[in-house]
Parts: structure tokens; C-alpha cells; sequence
């Protein structure tokens, strides 16, 4: 029996020996392995044959060469592949273009998305101890679930660093609503109140002042814009702002610091700094106690510390905690890198900073990835049916001496070629269109073409025109390449005919497309399924201005609840729209979270809340301090049956529950509905003056209120919400999903059309010759349309049928994961993808029937 070593070694061993040595070498160790053959045995010859090979591979073995004029051929190749391709895409203008088209389509979304995604996993990276600065979270057990929050004890920050040499500096911040005047200029603001370490631990950059400025406590600090807003041309350092508070207080500082505009990748930044000794000064709360729970706690390490160093301290903090606050009890502490808050901020209650849920990132670039999979295929077939013309030149370049590899790498450069200006017109409408619009459609964030490192945006690039360039090219060069010069040349080449894996592509193709369609419209669906919700009560005709008090709230009222448009009218501590906050209290062995709303007599009437048991509030004196009212989702967290006549105790308060109204939704569509108790409102706790109108007589109401508030208070802003606007922010947001989801999906109906385009291209191209010979035979239109048609009729179906439940399957677990109430999944999106694969279907096949039945069989078959 004859022995052979195996081939892949001796092809390997041919490839990269000097052909001086070949002969020798090869003659060598093939004598080798016939005497091992003989002596040991076929196994241990062919193990052995291969270590041959590769120890021969060596420096002075390896076949290289360093001739100049060898490099000046390689460049001259080049450059010849260059002019080759150049001349193909004038050539072929119209399937170049749609090449290039619809790469570039696909490469902008993905440049697009890159950035968005960048900006936002860049976030706060810029400041340059970003890595040693935390926020100390910290959970709360809350209806059984632990909430993660932001609030965390008022004292910790300072008990960590006197306890801790680790920790270098610590910064709290504490929000409060304030009037801001200078001069006649009058505002509504909101100023955090910090400690002096705070722009040591954090790299804002200054226009003026310096960093040590919140050490001197009747200094504060401005943002840019807030300069610009108060002082226009004049040099804002030194003037004086006065700062009005809810209690009555009023403090007037000196600008000690401008800020320059926020980086785009921060999120965290406000308009007013005001040191925190000025906090203790106004008096709110007992703040010097470990019940008070502060906005956030930052801590900065010392350089080479690590944040498991401070974890011993927290289970005394937590009894420090639990003994001042038994009805807010903090479970456990979690420090969080400043690096990660805009990225788990979602998961946060009462969030500092600014960010979005991961599944919406995730779903874009998983769709950029469909986007960039279903050109790629486009860029296949059409090639593939561009290079059919060229077969003859393919030819002759074999008989002149080309070798396929050749071949290949020359459709491969002119692949790269199409691809340079598919990235080209791709980032020029990723830069001009794309990247404004979402700046537009995402206002919070500032979107600009741009990333967090320069040069990421140039290894996008390059990764972008290497990678799309190899995946659409590398099929279409080797499936051209391996054509027989003889049967080209006798003109027997079945190009097209039976082509299986055109049909894959195709089949794969339309299989990301209908994925990305359906999954969009379910989205869509499930949108504006929010934006028509029901808000649990009427808005329309509501009017609420914001007052200081008691004082404020009477010569309001007597002002305005005369006039002839005013229906209802209440006070109210707090605002539907505006944010309600959320207390805690224990029932039994569990802690409850509660939205808290005080309210007076009218409430329920002015705001039309539903009232499913019982009865609203009134000015009685049991209803001022003892009464409540529910909604549905109290009672269920209570676990009663029935909650009317039920009591239960907050705040060192026994509450009776004398009503229950219908869950409504007090915060935007998105947020969940959580318990919320209505208890009367003292005097000095009054915020907002709240009337129902006439709604064809509100502007007329909305001009007397302002001018009796002008009389009533010159000092202070005129804050009016009409409250059909109250959710204004959410339907922005919502209308912008939505119009991001449409573009999506018209890029994949794009895409799918000209992938559609190109294989049906291909197909008829293959069978003209047929074609001719059945029209010759007396074939109708109608046989011609169902031979082109039959087959891809069948790949769309089988991808639709396997592309929808998973599309369906993905984006419904993004909604879940995102939207708090779904709907359920309806008929209408499969109508609409199968709808819109249908005309595509039908109007792409019309094209290439027509070209098929205007056919000359004169033209094909002359030569038959």
C-alpha cells in the first residue's frame, strides 16, 4: 500500500521554502518518511513529516525577496486595480450605485449609532479622578423589593472620611427650589447646596474664579448659560444674586466662579452652587442627624486605595441609620464608580445623574449590526451580477498568465474601492443629517459628530472599510475567479443558474430585514399605545400656579377664584407632573413605599380624580389630620381586601382611610404607578393654587391670575402650569421613538428592496437565453412571471415565518425590560411587514419582468 504524507504540510512547505532549496528539502524529508513507513508505521511518518516541515521553517529557508522592482510591480498592480475599478463603476453606474448607496445607508446609521453609544459609555470619564470618585447608594427594602437609591444619610459623607484615612474628600449634594433675583430679574431655580470639596474632586473647567471658592460661604458658583441669563455683556464675579427659599429665608451671595459649558459627556452639572454651611444656616431640618437623607454622597479615594476599605463601617452606619429613621431603613450601602452612574442611573430613585436604560442602546446597535449584514448582502449579489458582463475580461487575463489569486485580489481592491465611497457618502450624511437629527430628536443629550477619543472615530473607520470591505467582497471575488476559461470563451458558463447560496443571502437578508420591521412596528405599536393612555383624570381646563405659603395662597384665591371662567379650586404641597415624593413606612414586617400628595377640599373636583369608594377630602378638621384617601395600588400593597375604614401609621400619624380613587398617573407613561396616599395640607405647607376652567375661557383666566400675581408679589416669578402640558416632556420623547423607529424601518425596506433588486438581477441575467427560447415557443407573459417570481416567493415566506416570532420574541423583551405597562402583541405589525414584503416583492419583479419580456430573441439566440 502506498503511504502519503499529508498534503496540508507539503503545501505549507512549498509556500514558504525558497525555491534554491525546495528540491533538496522536499527530497529529504519525503526519503525520510518512506524509510519511517517501512521501519515504524504509517502514523508515527506522518507526525514526524510534519515537525519536518516546520523545522525547516526558518529565517534563511523562508522564500522573501527584497528587490525594489518587486514592490514597484506590487505598487504598479495597485494602482492599475485602482483604475480598473474606477473604470467599472462609470462603467456600470447604475449597480455601482446602488452599491454604494446602500453601504452607505448601512454605514451611516452604524457611524451614527457609534457615536450616540460612545457618548453616552463615555460619560464623566473626562474628569481626572474618575476612577477613584463613588457615590455611597444605598438599597431600601420598599413592598418587598429592594429599591436602590440615591438619598443616603446627610452624615455619612463626613463620617467617611473622618473614619477612613482612604478617604481623601467627600462632597454632598442637598436640592432645593429657590426664587434667584438680580436686580429686576426674577427667576425660578433649582441650587444644590455642596461642600467646598466639590471642584477638587470634580474637573469642571472655570472661566473665572478659582477652585477653593466654596471654602467662603457667601460666595457662589454659576454655570455658564446662568451668566449669560442674569448679567448678558457684564462680568458676572462679584455681583450679587439673592436666593430665595420655600421656607421664607432668603440668603444673598456674591459670584465667586463662572463655569465653562459642560463638557458634552457629563452627567452631572447645575446652573447654581451654594455652599453647603449655608444649608445648616436656613434651617429646613435637623440636617446635623443621621435620619436625614441628603440628595447623594460622593467620596474621592487617596491614590492606590481600593472602595472594599470602607466596607467594614457599614453595618455601623446602618444602626446609626436605623436608630434616627426606623420608618426609612436602609438595608445595605453600595458604593458606585462615578464612571457607571449614567449607565445604571435608571436603576436608581432620585438619580443625580442623567442617563438612559442599556436596553434601548442595545437594541440600536444590535439593529446597526442587521443594517450593516443586510448591505453587505446587497453589495454580494450585485456584484456578483455586475461581474457577469465581465467574464470574457476574466478570461483573457487568465490566458494572458493571471493566476486566481490575482483575479481575486483584484476584485477585492475594487471592492475596497466601492466601499472608500460608501464611507465617504456614509459619514457625509452621518455628519449632515443623521447625527443633527438625533440631536434634535434627543435633546438632553449633546449629540455632535464626534467620540470621546479622536482617533476611535478614525479606527471606526478604518475597521469599517477593511471589515464591510472583506465580508460583501471575499464571496463574490472567489466565486468569480473559479470560472473555466474555456467554457467562458465558448460561451457555455451557467452563470446564475441554480445559484443556492445567492438564495441564502437573500434568504438571510430578508430575514434581518423582517426582523428589524417587525420588531419596529411592535415598538411603535406598544408607543403610541403610551401616548394614549388614559392619565386617571382630567386635565383639560386645569391651571395651577406655584405660591409661598398661607399669605400668598389667600390674596391669590381672592384675586382669582371670582373670576367667571373658575369652576373648581384647591391647594395642593405638591403637583401632578412635577413629582410627587415618596415616603416610606413600616406595616407589619414590611416596608412600604408611598407617593405623598396634601391636598385641601376640592382637590378631587378641581383635578376630576375617579373616586371608587368613599369620599374625597374636605376642610373638616378629621380630614386635616387624620383622614386619607388612597388609590388601587395602596390598597393592593397593603394586602387588604377592602381599604375603606382601614388605618395605618406614617410620620407618628394614625391615618384613617376615608376614599380610594382610581390609580392615575402622577409622573410621565413610562414610570410605573406606585401606592399614593391624598392627607390634608397644614397652612404653612400650601404651594400651588390649582383651578379648573372654562377651557375656551382659560387664556383670559391665565392673563387676569398673572396680573393679580403681579400685584400680589412683583418680587417673585409668575410659575403657571397648564396641566395638559404636564407631560409634554414624555410625549417628546415618545414622538421621537417613534420617528427614530420609522427611520429604522425604512432603512431596512431600502436595503431589502435593493438586495431583492440585485439577486432578481442575477437570476434573469442567467436566463435571457430561456427566456427567448419560450417566447420563440409561444410562452405568455403570465409563465415568465411565474418562473421569476415562484422561487423567491419562497424564500421571503420561509423568512418571514422564521424572522417574525423572533423579532416579535426580541422587541418584546426590550419593551418589557423598558415600559411598565405593555400591550399585548396584535395582528397589525405581521399585516404590515407582510404587506410591505409583498409590494416589494411585486414591485421589484415587475422591473426585471418587463426587461425579461422586452427581450429581443433575436439578439440571444443568433449565435445558437
Amino acid at each position: 500500500m502506498n503511504y502519503e504524507p499529508p498534503k496540508w504540510a507539503d503545501r505549507f512547505l512549498r509556500w514558504y521554502c525558497n525555491p534554491r532549496f525546495l528540491e533538496e528539502i522536499e527530497g529529504d524529508i519525503y526519503e525520510l518518511f518512506d524509510r519511517r513507513v517501512e521501519q515504524q508505521n504509517p502514523k508515527v511518518a506522518r507526525l514526524k513529516f510534519i515537525w519536518d516541515v516546520f523545522r525547516f521553517f526558518r529565517w534563511s529557508n523562508i522564500n522573501r525577496t527584497n528587490s525594489k522592482y518587486t514592490t514597484m510591480n506590487h505598487f504598479m498592480l495597485l494602482r492599475n486595480y485602482l483604475k480598473l475599478g474606477m473604470r467599472n463603476i462609470r462603467k456600470n453606474l447604475v449597480s455601482s450605485s446602488i452599491n454604494i448607496f446602500g453601504m452607505a445607508i448601512a454605514i451611516c446609521f452604524a457611524i451614527s449609532i457609534f457615536i450616540f453609544t460612545d457618548a453616552q459609555l463615555s460619560m464623566d470619564n473626562f474628569h481626572s479622578n474618575a476612577d477613584r470618585i463613588y457615590q455611597i447608594t444605598n438599597y431600601v427594602d420598599q413592598d418587598g423589593n429592594d429599591n436602590l437609591w440615591s438619598d443616603s444619610p446627610m452624615m455619612l459623607g463626613p463620617a467617611l472620611k473622618t473614619d477612613h484615612p482612604s478617604v481623601e474628600e467627600f462632597a454632598r449634594f442637598e436640592f432645593r427650589s429657590t426664587v434667584a433675583k438680580y436686580k429686576s430679574e426674577v427667576f425660578d431655580e433649582l441650587a444644590v447646596f455642596t461642600d467646598p470639596s466639590f471642584f477638587k474632586m470634580f474637573d469642571y473647567e472655570m472661566i473665572a474664579g478659582n477652585r477653593d471658592v466654596l471654602y467662603n460661604k457667601s460666595n457662589v458658583v454659576i454655570s455658564k448659560e446662568m451668566a449669560i441669563k442674569y448679567f448678558n455683556d457684564e462680568d458676572p464675579i462679584g455681583k450679587e444674586l439673592s436666593f430665595k427659599f420655600m421656607n421664607g429665608k432668603v440668603k444673598r451671595l456674591v459670584v465667586g466662579a463662572v463655569l465653562e459649558k459642560y463638557p458634552y459627556n457629563t452627567s452631572i452639572g447645575f446652573d447654581f452652587y451654594l455652599p453647603m454651611e449655608n444649608f445648616y444656616d436656613l434651617e429646613f431640618e435637623n440636617a446635623n442627624d443621621w435620619a436625614f437623607m441628603t440628595d447623594a454622597n460622593f467620596i474621592l479615594l487617596k491614590e492606590g486605595e481600593s472602595i472594599s476599605s470602607i466596607y467594614d463601617s457599614f453595618d455601623k452606619y446602618k444602626e446609626l441609620q436605623h436608630g434616627s429613621n426606623p420608618e426609612w431603613k436602609v438595608r445595605s450601602f453600595e458604593p458606585l464608580v462615578l464612571t457607571d452612574l449614567s449607565t445604571t442611573s435608571y436603576m436608581i430613585e432620585g438619580s443625580v445623574s442623567g442617563g438612559g436604560h442599556p436596553a434601548g442602546r442595545v437594541a440600536l446597535i444590535v439593529i446597526a449590526t442587521f443594517l450593516l449584514g443586510m448591505a453587505c448582502f446587497n453589495f454580494m449579489n450585485i456584484s456578483v451580477v455586475s461581474a457577469s458582463k465581465r467574464l470574457k475580461e476574466i478570461a483573457l487575463r487568465k490566458v494572458m498568465g493571471s493566476v486566481r489569486r490575482e483575479i481575486i485580489y483584484q476584485f477585492m481592491v475594487e471592492n475596497l474601492l466601492t466601499c472608500f465611497f460608501a464611507l465617504l457618502v456614509g459619514a457625509a450624511l452621518s455628519y449632515f443629517l443623521l447625527i443633527p437629527w438625533f440631536d434634535i430628536m434627543i435633546p438632553e443629550m449633546d449629540i455632535q459628530f464626534r467620540t470621546n477619543d479622536p482617533f476611535t472615530l478614525i479606527y471606526l473607520m478604518l475597521g469599517l472599510l477593511i471589515g464591510v470591505g472583506i465580508i460583501s467582497g471575499a464571496y463574490p471575488a472567489f466565486y468569480i475567479s473559479k470560472f473555466d476559461t474555456i467554457t467562458i470563451f465558448k460561451g457555455n458558463e451557467k452563470f446564475g443558474s441554480k445559484n443556492l447560496f445567492s438564495k441564502i443571502m437573500l434568504g438571510i437578508q430578508f430575514f434581518l430585514a423582517v426582523m428589524t420591521i417587525v420588531g419596529c412596528f411592535i415598538m411603535t405599536e406598544q408607543s403610541i399605545y403610551l401616548g394614549e393612555k388614559d392619565w386617571g383624570y382630567d386635565p383639560e381646563g386645569t391651571m395651577s400656579v406655584y405660591v409661598n405659603g398661607q399669605e400668598q395662597y389667600d390674596l391669590l384665591k381672592n384675586q382669582v377664584v371670582n373670576h367667571p371662567a373658575v369652576i373648581n379650586h384647591t391647594s395642593s404641597d405638591l403637583l401632578i407632573g412635577r413629582g410627587i415624593t415618596k415616603v416610606s413606612f413600616e406595616m407589619g414586617d414590611k416596608q412600604i413605599g408611598v407617593r405623598r400628595i396634601g391636598a385641601s377640599e376640592g382637590y378631587f373636583d378641581t383635578f376630576r380624580l375617579r373616586m371608587k369608594e368613599g369620599r374625597p377630602l374636605t376642610d373638616r378638621a378629621e380630614d386635616k389630620n387624620g383622614n386619607v384617601v388612597v388609590n388601587e395600588k395602596f390598597v393592593n400593597a397593603m394586602g387588604w381586601e377592602s381599604g375603606l375604614g382601614q388605618t395605618f401609621t406614617y410620620d407618628s400619624t394614625r391615618y384613617k382611610v376615608v376614599g380610594i380613587v382610581e390609580d392615575f398617573h402622577y409622573y410621565d407613561f413610562f414610570s410605573p404607578i406606585d401606592p399614593v396616599m391624598i392627607h390634608g395640607l397644614a397652612p404653612e405647607k400650601v404651594r400651588y393654587l390649582t383651578v379648573q376652567a372654562d377651557p375656551e375661557k382659560l387664556v383670559d383666566l391665565e392673563q387676569h391670575t398673572r396680573e393679580a400675581w403681579l400685584a400680589i408679589a412683583p418680587n417673585d416669578p409668575f410659575d403657571r402650569v397648564f396641566q395638559e402640558d404636564a407631560f409634554d416632556g414624555f410625549y417628546q420623547e415618545n414622538e421621537s421613538n417613534i420617528n427614530i423607529l420609522m427611520l429604522i424601518t425604512g432603512i431596512a425596506i431600502v436595503l431589502a428592496c435593493l438586495g431583492l433588486y440585485g439577486l432578481l438581477s442575477f437570476n434573469v441575467q442567467g436566463k435571457l437565453k430561456e427566456f427567448s427560447v419560450r417566447k420563440v415557443l409561444g410562452a405568455e407573459p403570465k409563465v415568465l412571471v411565474k418562473i421569476i417570481s415562484k422561487q423567491y416567493f419562497w424564500v421571503l415566506l420561509i423568512s418571514f415565518l422564521i424572522g417574525a416570532p423572533l423579532g416579535t420574541f426580541g422587541m418584546m423583551n426590550l419593551v418589557v425590560s423598558v415600559f411598565p405597562d405593555t400591550k399585548p402583541v396584535t395582528a397589525l405589525p405581521f399585516i404590515i411587514a407582510v404587506s410591505i414584503i409583498l409590494i416589494t416583492l411585486i414591485v421589484t419583479v415587475a422591473g426585471q419582468i418587463k426587461k425579461a419580456i422586452n427581450v429581443n430573441p433575436a439578439d440571444l439566440l443568433r449565435t445558437e
